[in-house]
């Protein structure tokens, strides 16, 4: 053989062993969606990017700390990449394997957004390594996670995702709402599906780091400019959030003790009767069963005997719908099929007949003789992870925060079989996915201070930012005493007049100490406080509105930065809020009558429901502004809708005279050629759903609607001067000024 051609054969088969022995090239992969772009690289990260801009930066996935061997692309379509992913076998140390270990990774395309799916049977943890690429995140905790911190922005901290009471180490509260969603300034939320505990680490040693205890990554990533249009990506995944009756918007009230029983709640309510301070619901707290801790039997004791005839009289001479303190802990007593042993001797919520024996306890104790809701305690507290569950499949690492999203499961499915929709629920536990579940969340035992007062604020932002729609305080505060400072009381109840939940508590921790009943003050304390509560009742059309087009419009309480994700004088504020489309509240959490209040950019004016508008501001600074003790700084945007008015009466039925059947319509014009509108909820037409839209043109501003079922006031706020037009009910509403 001719040397030379000797020497070709040998270069074509080293070039071919070349090849075979080393990888192909694979060139990267692109998933396109309308608001943004996934690219997958061949060394397995992948690019999120949104209006050209790199917003998340995912560097590597690892399973139970160890990063892939290999990445391999299988295959890419216009809908879906699917990748090959191989691991260490040290992964499983019980499995004894000594093969690699080997996944899919699919990263599909989900609504305007995207989906990470891998689940390695194998696995206990999952890592998603990102770069830190300058966004300021918010979300995951309704606790001040960490140090006590009233900001809601997370950026270079960690924080825990899991239902426990470590978190309730923070000074000001025992909140202990939770959840594996955030959302970034970059416009985007994220949101890992499990209930695997997690550990969330943003901008810190320049990286993001996301960390939950699963074998199976299920991560979605939603698009949008604010809060709202992610919230409503996100509540497609997970289920509309809960409907809430109109009773419950109206004030709640309630004492921690009730020693002197059924004659007690009966007496405290006649007495605001007699005020003239309308409610429209109550509960009674534990203890008023028999039973360990007062409360095992799940029954009314002998205090509170015959619930049903005192529960009707609640109900009918006094307006007001009635609800109970529950829990799924038994307190050392073990009366349920399965138990989970230790102190609490929690129930097992993953037993079937454990859930359908305290269903049925609740049903035929409670349901049957008039109870509408309740407040759901103590799931956040002492849950043993180790003990055997009757459903084996529920990994340790994922107990606490599944066993709180079966408990607002439990109740929701119990009171719904006797009331349908007209139920209730609350709780300070709560995880993700318990939306459609749980009416509303308040944010734990805040001490009697305003310092407790300040934290309490702080929760409600972050609980609004993890898309939790209503949430309340316990006006007044838990931890301390019942009897509190003039200011206080006021500056607490003018808050709580403006959160989801308006439930007030009139005595001290445990009942210990004078109360802070009304009476227990003067006249001049009891207008201002009838007042507040006056107003609430005017603002239930608004509110009831509002909190049940969460799906479409995101939570009651909204936080600066929920709203301006592009605004970073927003990121640090805690202290006020908008409630709907153009009402912001910045109430006085501080004694004195100063504070400083924020204006996004746009014409604002400051605004009394009782005295109107009282001055016009453009927005895009900081200004400080003076607010008497019985005055709620408010501001209303140009091109905004409020709908108030008298719908619904509860206990002031006994004393206001005709019938509860009257909107007003505060209408607020932009500049000419915007519009804007307000979906009104009609309480009184089957809760239908009723667009009014406000628009200005060069000639005129109009007010247009469908019928209501009401009398219809409309005023109108044009170059600084009311304009009154009123509308019976059920004619069309058209009105042109």
């Amino acid at each position: 053989m001719p040397y030379a051609f000797s020497r070709s054969l040998q270069a074509v088969a080293t070039l071919a062993a070349l090849l075979l022995a080393t990888p192909l090239v694979q060139a990267a992969k692109t998933l396109s969606a309308p608001s943004g772009e996934l690219t997958w690289q061949d060394d397995g990260s992948v690019q999120i990017t949104r209006s050209g801009a790199t917003i998340i930066d995912l560097q590597q996935i690892r399973f139970d700390y160890h990063a892939p061997l290999s990445v391999k692309l299988i295959d890419a379509n216009d809908h879906s990449i699917r990748v090959a992913m191989s691991f260490p076998a040290a992964g499983d140390f019980r499995s004894r394997a000594t093969e690699p270990l080997d996944i899919e990774l699919t990263m599909s395309r989900h609504g305007d957004g995207f989906r990470f799916y891998a689940d390695a049977e194998w696995g206990n943890q999952v890592t998603l390594d990102l770069a830190d690429t300058g966004d300021h995140v918010f979300g995951l905790s309704s606790p001040l996670q960490p140090e006590n911190r009233h900001s809601p922005d997370l950026r270079e901290s960690s924080v825990t995702v899991e239902v426990t009471n470590a978190a309730q180490t923070m000074v000001e509260n025992f909140a202990s709402a939770f959840s594996s969603f955030y959302i970034s300034s970059h416009g985007y939320g994220a949101f890992f599906d499990t209930f695997g505990a997690g550990q969330y680490d943003f901008a810190i040693n320049g990286r993001h780091k996301i960390h939950h205890e699963t074998g199976t990554l299920d991560w979605y990533v939603f698009f949008g400019d604010d809060g709202r249009a992610i919230h409503q990506s996100y509540y497609e995944l997970i289920g509309a959030p809960k409907s809430l009756p109109l009773w419950a918007v109206g004030p709640v009230g309630w004492r921690d003790q009730n020693d002197g029983g059924a004659a007690e709640i009966l007496e405290d309510l006649q007495r605001f009767e007699d005020l003239r301070l309308p409610f429209t619901s109550w509960f009674v707290d534990r203890p008023y069963s028999d039973g360990a801790n007062e409360w095992s039997h799940m029954n009314f004791n002998a205090k509170f005997a015959n619930p049903e005839e005192w529960i009707s009289t609640i109900r009918e001479d006094h307006g007001i719908e009635f609800m109970t303190w529950t829990a799924t802990a038994f307190f050392g007593d073990t009366p349920m099929p399965k138990h989970l042993p230790g102190g609490f001797t929690y129930a097992d919520l993953s037993d079937p007949a454990t859930v359908a024996l305290y269903q049925q306890k609740l049903t035929e104790l409670q349901h049957s003789v008039g109870v509408k809701g309740h407040k759901m305690d103590r799931a956040d507290e002492h849950l043993p992870n180790w003990e055997k569950w009757a459903d084996e499949t529920v990994a340790i690492g994922e107990r606490r925060n599944k066993y709180a999203y079966l408990f607002a499961k439990t109740h929701d499915e119990s009171l719904r079989r006797t009331w349908g929709e007209d139920q209730f629920t609350f709780s300070r536990a709560a995880i993700h996915r318990a939306q459609p579940y749980l009416s509303a969340i308040w944010g734990g035992d805040p001490r009697t201070s305003w310092q407790g007062l300040q934290g309490n604020a702080a929760n409600a932002m972050r609980a609004s930012f993890m898309g939790f729609p209503v949430w309340g305080t316990d006006v007044g505060g838990y931890l301390g005493p019942g009897y509190i400072d003039t200011d206080l009381y006021l500056r607490w109840t003018q808050f709580g007049i403006f959160n989801g939940l308006l439930e007030i508590k009139f005595d001290g921790s445990g009942g210990d100490g004078p109360d802070r009943m009304p009476w227990s003050y003067d006249e001049n304390f009891q207008a201002d406080f009838r007042e507040l509560l006056e107003l609430r009742m005017a603002l239930l059309p608004y509110l009831h509105s509002l909190a049940n087009t969460s799906a479409q419009n995101g939570p009651l309480m909204q936080p600066l930065a929920y709203r301006h994700l592009d605004d970073p004088n927003t990121y640090d504020i805690w202290d006020q809020y908008y409630v709907g489309d153009g009402l912001l509240v910045a109430p006085v959490l501080t004694p004195g009558t100063a504070r400083e209040v924020y204006l996004p950019a746009g014409t604002w004016y400051r605004f009394d429901f009782a005295k109107g508008v009282q001055s016009k501001h453009s927005g895009g600074h900081s200004m400080g502004i003076q607010a008497a003790l019985d005055e709620i700084p408010l501001f209303v945007r140009a091109n905004s809708l409020m709908v108030i008015g008298d719908i619904y009466r509860g206990n002031s039925r006994n004393w206001l005279e005709g019938e509860a059947n009257t909107l007003v319509i505060h209408a607020f014009p932009g500049e000419i050629g915007e519009q804007t509108s307000f979906t009104y909820i009609d309480s009184k037409d089957g809760n239908t759903p009723k667009t009014i839209t406000l628009s200005r043109t060069d000639e005129s501003v109009k007010v247009v609607a469908p019928e209501l079922t009401q009398e219809v006031t409309i005023e109108v706020y044009l170059d600084g001067k009311k304009q009154i037009k009123t509308v019976p009910a059920g004619a069309p509403l058209e009105a042109t000024f």
